[in-house]
């Protein structure tokens, strides 16, 4: 419960730098800690344009937590639900993508996805269609997660092309 303690006196030190009024708590699962901010109309100013805000905040945390406890700390930091409405967005949109891939018999990007959001989405093609697959191609800021039948996932693509990654399925 220490540990659990330190994270949230640290949360609520940036967050009260951030916004007037938010509570804190924070519960340890399974070896990560859940950081959950309520911060009713003022919950803008923590997330942030498309998300970066929170990301940021996030990765800040881990620091501050590190240099206090001198150990990595795993956690999630979790603004109004933000994270339940953003993996249902998600979800959305990859059940639409992917309708498309199995009516048009070709695979489609999703595009303009971060790390975090390729998984979501990855894991949820793997969950809820067996009969699809998914890869990312290309780098950086350009990487986007391809959705694509199983079966021409090799035939799609051209395999000596250097940003493909061999597709991901359960």
């Amino acid at each position: 419960m220490e540990t659990a303690g330190n994270i949230q006196t640290i949360v609520k030190t940036i967050v009260d730098l951030m916004v007037n009024n938010a509570t804190v708590e924070v519960i340890e699962e399974d070896g990560i800690y859940k950081i959950f901010i309520q911060a009713g109309e003022e919950a803008p100013a923590i997330i942030g344009r498309h998300g970066d805000t929170i990301r940021s905040l996030q990765k800040i945390i881990e620091v501050a937590c590190f240099n206090k406890l001198q150990t990595r700390v795993d956690l999630v930091v979790n603004v109004n639900d933000y994270r339940e409405k953003q993996i249902e967005r998600l979800q959305n949109i990859a059940a639409e993508i992917a309708d498309k891939v199995k009516a048009g018999g070709r695979a489609l990007p999703f595009r303009g996805l971060n790390s975090y959001e390729r998984r979501i989405v990855h894991e949820f093609i793997t969950k809820n269609y067996s009969d699809l697959s998914t890869y990312s191609v290309g780098e950086g800021r350009g990487r986007e997660l391809m959705i694509d039948l199983q079966s021409s996932s090799s035939v799609a693509y051209n395999e000596s092309d250097a940003n493909l990654e061999t597709p991901t399925t359960a």
